[in-house]
């Protein structure tokens, strides 16, 4: 275990605990004066947290315990992700009035509307694009109004994806410089179909049902918009959460939403989550995501009976290596450095039952016909099934290779 980089990132979500007072963040940045400063602020950027976190120990009179570059550093991302979210609100204004005026009925999901509600400075927040849930039937009428109105698709990637239609953005010539926080970099918008992919890693989760009839309206940017019920939205941040982790891309702000949407919103009916957690099959993940909100950030649990009810939809395996390593492995997560095998590991530790491990085992070997023509660059699908054999090999030459490495 890296311990530098645990103490870290322990160090980040300790400052953003739920009414963390400003005397205790004082106290552990005064501690940390062997801190190793430019791990931490590598991390902080790869969890996206450094604006949040600059102004929070802003607010403490923590600053001076930070190294000036460190702190020059955070303070620039603090001040240009402010710029940037401007844009970023008028980038979803815009999108908003274009699916509008083509006639297609559109929910936002998550980023601005969560900016609003858990963060009482919109430049906490970093968001890197929007979500808009849009009907299947109107999917393609939004696309090309998006399109139509100068907006450009992405370069080619995970084109096997499913829950959304290839994303677009407006990009203008913009080159890349690594720098997360730079206001000129696109946001991207994507228009999707479901919440997550249907047989996610061969898992037999579901869609949710009702997401329209349960929708609300709200303002956002000024305007009223739709948004998910409050009961569906803690459902979907949940498994947003835990699915990146499984994936091995999880990033700790994803974590915070968790733990400052269900302190903070309405009285949420937890009998009506359980239920359309249960229903879907994704209860396990609202468990994980919850029980890690609460040990990183000190967020509240559910009521006891709603608590007890998550806990008997997740697999024993699963809640066995969530208290054992969950919390380590959050803070340390790191999407630069994937680890696939972890997340082969999480999925069968998820899965409840024989049928769903063959299910995983079915997606590792037999994956999408999608995935296997983006992998291969193949755009006739009648081809797909010569793909396979391919594939296969690939991999039985892979696990080959690793073996005898070992």
């Amino acid at each position: 275990m890296n311990e530098n980089l645990l103490r870290a990132a322990r160090l980040l979500t300790d400052s953003l605990r739920l009414a963390a007072p400003p005397a205790d963040i004082r106290a552990r940045l005064a501690a940390a004066r062997e801190m190793d400063w430019p791990l931490l602020a590598h991390h902080a950027d790869g969890h996206t947290l450094t604006p949040l976190l600059y102004d929070i120990w802003r607010q403490a009179g923590a600053l001076d315990f930070i190294p000036a570059d460190i702190r020059e550093r955070f303070a620039r991302a603090y001040h240009d992700n402010a710029t940037r979210n401007t844009r970023v609100r008028q980038d979803l204004l815009d999108a908003h009035q274009l699916l509008t005026l083509a006639a297609v009925p559109h929910i936002v999901l998550k980023g601005w509307p969560l900016v609003e509600r858990l963060y009482p400075d919109p430049a906490h927040r970093y968001l890197s694009d929007h979500d808009f849930l849009v009907p299947a039937d109107r999917a393609q009428i939004g696309h090309q109004a998006l399109l139509a109105s100068g907006f450009q698709p992405l370069p080619p990637k995970d084109e096997w994806i499913e829950k959304h239609l290839p994303s677009v953005w407006r990009n203008d010539g913009y080159v890349w410089n690594s720098y997360l926080y730079d206001p000129d970099y696109p946001r991207p918008v994507e228009l999707h179909l479901r919440l997550w992919e249907q047989g996610w890693r061969g898992l037999s989760v579901r869609d949710l049902s009702d997401l329209w009839a349960e929708a609300q309206t709200v303002m956002v940017a000024g305007v009223p918009m739709q948004v998910l019920s409050d009961e569906n939205t803690v459902i979907h941040l949940a498994m947003h959460f835990a699915g990146h982790l499984v994936e091995r891309e999880a990033r700790l702000n994803q974590l915070l939403d968790v733990a400052r949407f269900s302190a903070r919103a309405a009285p949420l009916d937890w009998e009506r989550v359980t239920a359309r957690a249960a229903a879907s099959r994704v209860g396990r993940f609202v468990y994980a995501s919850l029980f890690l909100a609460r040990e990183i950030f000190d967020s509240p649990l559910p009521p006891a009976c709603a608590w007890q009810t998550l806990e008997s939809q997740t697999p024993r395996a699963l809640r066995e290596w969530l208290a054992q390593y969950g919390v380590a492995d959050a803070l340390m997560s790191d999407y630069r450095r994937r680890e696939k095998g972890q997340g082969y590991r999480l999925t069968f530790l998820s899965a409840q039952s024989f049928a769903e491990r063959l299910g995983i085992l079915r997606f590792a070997a037999l994956p999408p016909v999608g995935q296997l023509l983006a992998k291969y660059n193949v755009r006739q699908r009648w081809l797909a099934p010569l793909l396979y054999p391919l594939h296969l090999a690939e991999r039985v030459g892979a696990y080959g290779r690793e073996m005898l490495k070992r």
